[in-house]
């Protein structure tokens, strides 16, 4: 028994790919979480400051000091911008909310009033938004509520001196504006901003869409890499070399295995979203040409990820290997695992090279933001899909002739 136990454990270290891949793959993991939940890699008090789209339709002194004095805390960047420009962007999935400023904003402050500050957002993202909206409502009590007590109170002081000269209350009030500090008193209602979804929460559920593309994008590429691994199976059965005595052109057989992968992966994802359908009443009929569109675009993406993978690696086992790391992390940083309004900035930026994040954005933007079919935002990801999937098949192409072929 302990002689059997030993040759196991020599075999397993001698096999220097697998013993990297055993611990590779949970380390990667670890790593990714720890960066996406908790806070690693972040200077400890040095926050990125949250990026607000704000829209001044009062556009009066009231409105852009308060602006400013949003734009001069550490926690947040302003960035301003028109509510027409704004909510095209947010229904497009590009920016998660706009802060408005609607005229009367000054008005409703001079009359002690909850004055008209509405905060628009997409639905989709109700978890970021909650925590967004909190700090803003926070942050513009701090102000607003410093501003009506400085107005009482210099409204005050002119009252009980009506005959001082202009000189002498100019004075006054700069020395009271400069006491009064931003963490001071809080008369404005916790009712202060007003949320607005824009694209409306229907029935559909954003959390479905979710779970269902992300789980959907993330097995497939788990399946197109058994799709890719078979030929080199072939190879190791002879059947590759029987085939390169054919009349067929080397190059038909990667061609062959590549319609097969995409023939497969199109399959897989139609039944999973009839599943959606038939179980969870996602809508897809609504939306059948874009899906399908959709559909096409990412099997695309994905089964050239297989073919890739088996024409790099020499064998089988070396596949699931590589594998099972690389789709891991792909589908980590790319949303099927975390949604990647939770992760750290570098990561959102990163999550772009995986066809997990172009695939899950694509059916948003047909199930959630319903765009049409000739939206440029929609048909940017399905040119990126393509892409990808070109440039994996290009490269798989020449790795095959290197790797598969010479030692057939």
């Amino acid at each position: 028994m302990k002689k059997l136990a030993i040759k196991d454990l020599k075999l397993f270290f001698a096999d220097k790919r697998s013993l990297i891949l055993t611990f590779a793959v949970p380390i990667a993991l670890i790593t990714l979480f720890a960066f996406a939940f908790g806070g690693v890699g972040q200077e400890k008090g040095k926050a990125r400051p949250t990026k607000v789209l704000v829209a001044d339709e009062d556009e009066t002194g009231a409105s852009k000091n308060v602006i400013a004095q949003l734009d001069s805390l550490k926690e947040i960047e302003v960035s301003l911008t028109d509510i027409g420009t704004a909510e095209n962007r947010i229904r497009k999935g590009e920016e998660p909310a706009v802060l408005v400023f609607h005229k009367g904003f000054s008005d409703s402050l001079n009359a002690g009033k909850n004055p008209p500050i509405e905060f628009k957002y997409d639905g989709a993202k109700e978890a970021e938004i909650g925590i967004l909206q909190g700090a803003l409502t926070g942050k513009l009590m701090s102000i607003l509520g410093a501003r009506s007590i400085e107005k009482d109170v210099l409204t005050m002081v002119d009252s009980d001196n009506p005959g001082i000269d202009e000189v002498t209350r100019k004075k006054i009030h700069s020395q009271i504006s400069k006491n009064f500090s931003s963490d001071q008193t809080k008369k404005i209602s916790t009712t202060l901003i007003k949320k607005t979804p824009l694209v409306a929460e229907e029935e559909t559920s954003p959390g479905l869409i979710q779970a269902v593309s992300g789980t959907a994008i993330m097995m497939l590429l788990f399946s197109v890499v058994g799709v890719g691994a078979s030929m080199l199976d072939e190879k190791q059965e002879g059947t590759l070399k029987k085939l390169l005595y054919s009349p067929l052109h080397p190059n038909s057989i990667l061609f062959g295995k590549m319609i097969y992968a995409n023939s497969v992966s199109m399959l897989q994802l139609s039944v999973m979203f009839l599943y959606a359908w038939l179980v969870f009443g996602l809508d897809i009929f609504s939306h059948l040409p874009s899906l399908l569109i959709m559909i096409v675009a990412t099997a695309y993406a994905c089964s050239s990820f297989g073919v890739l993978l088996a024409s790099i690696a020499k064998s089988r086992q070396q596949v699931q290997g590589m594998s099972t790391l690389i789709v891991l992390v792909m589908s980590c940083i790319g949303g099927s695992m975390v949604p990647t309004f939770i992760m750290p900035l570098f990561m959102q930026k990163i999550s772009v090279f995986s066809v997990n994040y172009w695939g899950i954005q694509g059916f948003y933007d047909i199930f959630w933001r319903k765009l049409p079919i000739t939206d440029l935002t929609f048909l940017s990801r399905i040119l990126v899909l393509t892409i990808i999937g070109t440039v994996m098949n290009l490269i798989a192409l020449q790795m095959f002739k290197k790797n598969v072929l010479k030692i057939a």
